[in-house]
């Protein structure tokens, strides 16, 4: 008959040594958690900052804890029954899950498929939550520029704000994907300038009509101005995702003192001004 280690048997079964601790759970999930770091960080590379809100920071650790239990689960309960595979690797495997692909495989294992599912629920809900926060973000940043002269000065500090900050080529950033940023830089400031012109012309043109007639601006001409300038509006947004996607957050004051210098002077004209919310005269009546 085989020996049998005694040594290994309490009152309540078999007891794993300490040595198979770290190399059963504890090494792949350290193993697992530096990869899922390093692949969220490169998955999200330029789309948004992982940390940026109280939101981000949650699902980004959801997504760390996620991927590192499905490395426990998987070297506690079925690598047994694989035992040619040694831990670290399901460690690395699972951790991979994040990691960005070229093309998403359209097949897999249903097995495989079971326990991602919640790493792919986490990734769809982290993406959202990135998108969102950067739209807040650039909300936030545009807040007093009320006319399209404060756009176009403001479009013009922060392209020349991103265009100062572009790193040379090195670890990390290609020359190409460098030119590549600096040619968007200056297309999204060509579009946020011409919109803001368009914006200014109509005003100008709703205003001459207005003194040479002496008739009443209509609704139809306030609704277009309106649109115009949010469209203006929407435009410098979009030149200031490139400000948060690929530059600090501690360079975020700089964004708003350029912000506050705009907006100094701004001053929409009085009949594009939007109305105070009706709630307010309802309370007036109430009281």
């Amino acid at each position: 008959m085989p020996d049998f280690d005694h040594s290994r048997l309490d009152e309540n079964g078999p007891v794993t040594s300490g040595d198979e601790l770290v190399s059963t759970i504890l090494l792949p999930a350290a193993a697992c958690l530096v990869v899922s770091w390093i692949g969220l960080v490169l998955r999200f590379h330029g789309h948004g900052r992982l940390s940026g809100t109280r939101h981000s920071r949650r699902l980004f650790a959801g997504m760390l804890a996620a991927t590192t239990a499905v490395a426990v689960i998987t070297c506690v309960y079925i690598l047994p029954h694989l035992s040619s595979l040694p831990p670290v690797a399901v460690g690395v495997a699972a951790g991979a899950a994040v990691v960005p692909r070229e093309k998403a495989p359209t097949t897999g294992r249903p097995v495989t498929a079971l326990l991602t599912f919640g790493i792919s629920w986490l990734l769809g809900a982290l993406s959202r939550r990135l998108t969102s926060d950067r739209a807040d973000w650039c909300e936030e940043m545009t807040l007093g520029v009320t006319d399209g002269y404060a756009l176009v000065r403001f479009a013009s500090d922060v392209r020349t704000h991103l265009l100062a900050r572009l790193e040379e080529p090195g670890f990390g950033q290609t020359s190409r994907a460098i030119d590549k940023r600096r040619v968007e830089i200056e297309q999204r400031f060509r579009e946020a300038k011409k919109a803001a012109e368009r914006s200014i012309k109509t005003e100008t043109d709703v205003e001459k009509v207005h003194h040479a007639s002496g008739d009443l601006i209509t609704p139809e001409d306030r609704t277009k101005a309106l649109c115009h300038f949010g469209e203006a509006l929407h435009a410098c947004q979009l030149l200031l995702h490139l400000a948060h996607d690929h530059g600090r957050r501690s360079s975020d004051h700089v964004l708003r003192g350029l912000r506050d210098g705009a907006a100094f002077h701004a001053s929409p004209p009085h009949w594009r001004e939007v109305p105070p919310p009706r709630s307010g005269e309802t309370q007036a009546r109430l009281a």
